[in-house]
């Protein structure tokens, strides 16, 4: 929070202090009410740019917030939105699999590994990841990149860094695509067995259907219902929430940044980092309301 020292080892003076301190909007002889006026005067009336203000940052450069959110974000969508669907999309198709094969040893090694990746810290996950990336390397002398999401010795825009972009993806990915189909497949096997259970489904397989035709007609969409409340909080939740999978790849994300800004205790980057995932919620709370009314027409 404090300005560094002078090269000379020597403390900054005063008047320096003070412009390091109203600049950043954190002087302690301020009030802390007065400098949350300040912040909230200023979302109104600065320029886009200026709206949170400057961050300290680890060097305790004055940095504008905003630029350093959008540019984090961007990483974070690159990272998050490919992750996100294949464990929805896989989760879900497991889940009602799984509901339908109900006893059987696919529907029981489906649970046990479910349960096992459920158990696991996602920091063992990521770790297992990367042992088994290295391992495939030393074996066939071919492996993703474990660590950051561009090649620093790469010419931007030219195919050795776009090749580097692709495959920096695909471990992060797995690691939450994994995480995603085990949680997603457990509510999904939950809503279905409630399904398959209902007087419905058991008219419609009384008037010839099959059991996967009924399923698929009448059964799937009606599972799906209380599973789209879970997906738009879920995806929302994953853009902020990713901070492990960002920190052990070394992804320059929104959800990394959160973390420094945390534990450097820079009040401006926190803000908009709370700001951004409240602005999120809001966006879940409707995205939650429009799948279920098109999911479920009754509702409308």
């Amino acid at each position: 929070m404090y300005p560094p020292n002078t090269p000379g080892g020597r403390p900054v003076p005063p008047e320096v202090q003070q412009a390091y301190f109203d600049i950043r909007n954190i002087n302690p002889d301020v009030s802390v009410w007065q400098r949350y006026l300040t912040w909230l005067g200023d979302i109104i009336t600065k320029p886009w740019d200026e709206k949170f203000g400057y961050t300290t940052g680890t060097d305790k450069k004055a940095l504008l917030v905003m630029p350093e959110v959008i540019s984090r974000v961007g990483i974070s969508l690159r990272l998050i939105v490919l992750g996100t669907l294949v464990g929805v999309i896989a989760g879900v198709a497991l889940g009602a699999w799984s509901a339908v094969k109900r006893g059987t040893l696919t529907d029981r090694t489906v649970s046990l590994i479910s349960f096992i990746v459920l158990a696991l810290p996602t920091p063992v996950v990521i770790l297992i990841l990367q042992g088994a990336n290295m391992a495939m390397r030393g074996a066939t002398g071919f492996g993703f990149p474990s660590v950051n999401a561009v090649d620093p010795n790469a010419v931007p825009g030219s195919w050795d860094d776009i090749s580097f972009q692709l495959m920096a993806l695909v471990l992060p990915t797995i690691a939450l695509a994994v995480m995603g189909i085990a949680s997603y497949s457990r509510y999904m096997k939950v809503t279905t067995l409630d399904v398959l259970g209902a007087d419905y489904l058991r008219t419609a397989r009384a008037k010839g259907l099959t059991k996967g035709h009924a399923m698929r007609k009448h059964g799937f969409r009606m599972a799906l219902i209380p599973m789209g409340q879970y997906f738009a909080y879920a995806f929302a939740g994953a853009f902020t929430g990713s901070f492990f999978v960002e920190r052990l790849f070394n992804w320059q994300g929104i959800g990394n940044w959160a973390l420094v800004q945390m534990q450097i205790a820079d009040i401006n980057g926190t803000a908009a980092v709370v700001l951004y995932s409240a602005i999120l919620t809001l966006i879940a709370a409707t995205l939650a309301d429009f799948i279920q009314a098109v999911l479920d027409p009754r509702i409308r």
